[in-house]
């Protein structure tokens, strides 16, 4: 008789399994089967109930018909946005998300928090929280590569290497990621068809210790450079006698006497360490030091007329430290821990334009906007098991949040603008819940949550004025249920209803000399209500083929909403397609062949609450496929985007303020490509 094995292992624990509510966990496996379009974070939403990826100018995604950064584009500090989004527990800002999107490449699972988010690690959000891990290193001397090319010169590829440095002690990975694109417009003005190119390198190194093999403590420190050259945004103008006759926004063209670029670069030191403790707790704290530096150069009055141009500079410094305590065994399972987050983001333009009289040239301009954040927040959930397979669920939040800007102008002649503003506030956040598991795999549960966001501070660039404006309130009521009726199909569904109160819009200064587009300030100003429901399954028949579906409906309205004299009141939210859906298959054959295939499906939607109508977008049917065949350790495999050729937009911009036709962001076009796959 050979003695007993005993095996020790870390348990992997994600917030989507242990928080009530309708939450999305899309593990590694999934991750590689699912389709690469763009690259990047945004084309997890297409295979995802109630989310909506949109464009990196204003609304980069929604969920549940919320935008992560806000209702509206606003030049700004975008230091409030409504949905969180972590790396590794670090927090990423909107302009983060706008000019280095996170890359699917080396991303270890994700997880989607919907409606209010503020029991879980890292800030608050009213709409909800994107959870992104990437792949920690391995105690063995893996390696993986993937190269991919496709149309436009596009090419992408990644290779991660880990390191073993001490068995079973100490551990260090390795990954890069390259991207490359002369993207898919043309301006006329210079015949250059890399108006739209854009290159991305990304680095990352993530050292893992276990102290003397111990498992009561465990650190985890992941060192990133990542940077981005050209223009991503890649705006075009529709048909206009004064820009490009002859074309509409589909053409991909464009005229500019000057081609925009936007270089960005961000560093971060993120430090996770966990501490097993006596009586079956845990301590976990997440330490988080970043640092944006954009600087964007494009044509200030975009057209081909005049010579007015602007340079920017963004920076932004954060300091982020969560810090929490748990235990989890028994009936009654709890999480008490705190969040502190300083911050500065530093925001000016310089350059001209702004024609403040009869003078084409321009006028020299310059604009400051200084933010400092402050937050403070303690928070604490259970789950009590109070009778057979019924548990009683809830937390509280303390949130303390302080916005202090100062702004600054000078325009032509006119004497420099100085002011100052700062907006504090506290909240109590509660969410109380119900919920009956009966087995593993089974919940059925309803939950009442206080949703908030915090206040702040806006300021108009060019006339260096400030205005505070207070927080955003909502309760949101969820009825939602996960079933495995058989070992082979997973089911999940939720019903809510959702109340917004305080809502923060955009207005237009009072001052004759503000320039539309550009100068806005932000009010509590609006009161709207949304509901809808999602449906998701994963069925399995046999072992190699697999089906995924989603089904997402959100009505979303305006009960009170009045933009600088016009009743908006009825009006659905910009970014939100009342119906989205998809289906997808994947399959492995062991032969080595394999193919997926994904139809995602979004319903039409708008960009501007102020023109619903002129910024509509168009609803979207996207056909993705890839084919290959794998051995051993490698992989050969062709894929095609857009099969259908499906021509929307997604985003349109009013510029009738400004006398300029309609500009957009259009979706790609069909491409096909081919990649490989190697791992040792």
């Amino acid at each position: 008789m050979l003695p007993p094995l005993t095996v020790i292992g870390n348990q992997t624990r994600y917030e989507a399994e242990i928080l009530p509510g309708n939450h999305v966990l899309i593990d590694a496996d999934s991750l590689k089967a699912s389709l690469v379009q763009k690259g990047t974070y945004q084309d997890l939403f297409a295979a995802v109930a109630g989310t909506y990826g949109g464009n990196p100018t204003a609304g980069s995604f929604s969920v549940r018909g919320v935008n992560q950064d806000g209702l509206y584009f606003i030049v700004g500090t975008a230091s409030n946005p409504l949905v969180s989004v972590m790396e590794d527990g670090a927090p990423l800002s909107v302009k983060t998300l706008r000019y280095l999107p996170p890359v699917l490449w080396d991303i270890d699972s994700v997880e989607l928090l919907r409606g209010p988010q503020f029991l879980t690690q890292g800030p608050n959000g009213l709409g909800g929280a994107l959870l992104l891990h990437t792949t920690p290193p391995a105690f063995e001397r893996d390696g993986h590569t993937r190269l991919e090319a496709t149309a436009n010169n596009t090419f992408r590829g990644g290779i991660s290497q880990d390191f073993l440095l001490l068995p079973d002690e100490l551990a260090l990975r390795l990954s890069a990621y390259h991207q490359e694109s002369d993207g898919e417009v043309t301006n006329l003005y210079y015949s250059d068809d890399l108006f739209g190119a854009t290159r991305r390198d990304r680095y990352q190194a993530r050292l893992r210790w276990i102290p003397q093999k111990s498992r009561d403590a465990r650190y985890d420190l992941s060192l990133v450079h990542d940077e981005s050259r050209g223009n991503p945004f890649s705006n075009v103008k529709a048909s206009n006698a004064k820009t490009v006759p002859g074309y509409d926004l589909f053409d991909r063209k464009t005229s500019l006497n000057l081609d925009p670029s936007y270089p960005a670069r961000r560093a971060a030191a993120i430090l996770n360490a966990t501490f097993e403790l006596p009586r079956a707790l845990e301590l976990k704290s997440t330490t988080a030091l970043q640092r944006l530096d954009v600087d964007p150069h494009f044509d200030f009055d975009e057209t081909s007329i005049r010579a007015w141009v602007a340079y920017g500079e963004i920076d932004e410094l954060r300091l982020t430290q969560d810090l929490s305590i748990a235990s989890d065994e028994g009936p009654f399972q709890w999480l008490a821990g705190g969040y502190f987050e300083t911050s500065g983001y530093d925001l000016g333009y310089t350059g001209t334009g702004i024609e403040i009289e009869p003078k084409p040239e321009g006028s020299p301009f310059r604009s400051l906007g200084e933010e400092e954040v402050l937050v403070l927040a303690l928070y604490g959930r259970g789950d009590w098991q109070f009778q057979n397979n019924l548990h009683l669920t809830g937390g509280l939040r303390l949130d303390h949040s302080q916005h202090d800007l100062n702004a600054a102008a000078t325009v032509g002649s006119r004497p420099e603008t100085e002011s100052t503003a700062e907006n504090a506030d506290t909240e109590w956040l509660p969410q109380l819940g119900l919920a009956w598991r009966p087995e593993e795999g089974k919940t059925i549960g309803l939950q009442l949550s206080r949703g908030y966001r915090s206040g702040g501070v806006s300021y108009a660039p060019s006339l260096g004025t400030s205005s505070s404006y207070g927080p955003e309130h909502s309760w949101e009521l969820e009825l939602y249920g996960k079933m495995k009726p058989h070992d082979s199909l997973a089911l999940s569904a939720a019903v809510y209803h959702s109340w917004i109160e305080d809502q923060q819009i955009r207005l237009d200064p009072t001052d004759p000399r503000s320039l539309p587009t550009i100068d806005y300030y932000i009010a509590n100003a609006a009161q709207s209500h949304r509901y809808g429901s999602e449906v998701e399954a994963r069925w399995q028949p046999l072992e190699p083929l697999t089906f995924t579906s989603a089904l997402g409906w959100c009505h979303t309205v305006f009960d009170d909403l009045t933009i600088n004299g016009a009743d908006r009141s009825g009006q659905s939210f910009p970014n939100a397609p009342e119906w989205t859906a998809s289906l997808g298959t994947s399959y492995q054959h062991a032969s080595g062949i394999f193919f997926n295939l994904l139809y995602s499906f979004a319903d039409a939607a708008y960009t501007d609450p102020n023109a619903p109508l002129v910024t509509a977008v168009e609803s979207r049917r996207l056909l993705s496929a890839r084919l290959g065949y794998s051995w051993d350790h490698a992989s050969v495999y062709l894929f095609g985007n857009n099969l259908l050729d499906d021509k929307y937009a997604l985003a349109r911009f009013d510029n009738s303020s400004q006398g300029l036709p309609v500009s957009g962001q259009i979706g790609p076009a069909r491409s096909f490509g081919i990649g490989c796959e190697f791992k040792w």
